[in-house]
């Protein structure tokens, strides 16, 4: 699962480069592995987390 992560990973940084994002939500997950879906609730926790941390910069972009 390693190397999907690593090809992932040069996918989306060239694909970001292209076209960079105005906003990075970044979770917390790198100890989660692609197949472990008994830790859906904590994803999902950590991604509402991510949200709460860039809310700021969120919120500047939509008044923008």
């Amino acid at each position: 699962a390693s190397s999907i992560n690593i090809m992932q990973d040069r996918i989306t940084r060239s694909r970001m480069a292209g076209d960079p994002p105005e906003v990075v939500l970044s979770p917390q997950l790198s100890e989660l592995g692609l197949l472990e879906f008994d830790q859906g609730v904590m994803a999902i926790n950590e991604g509402r987390a991510c949200v709460q941390r860039m809310l700021p910069a969120l919120e500047q972009l939509a008044v923008s």
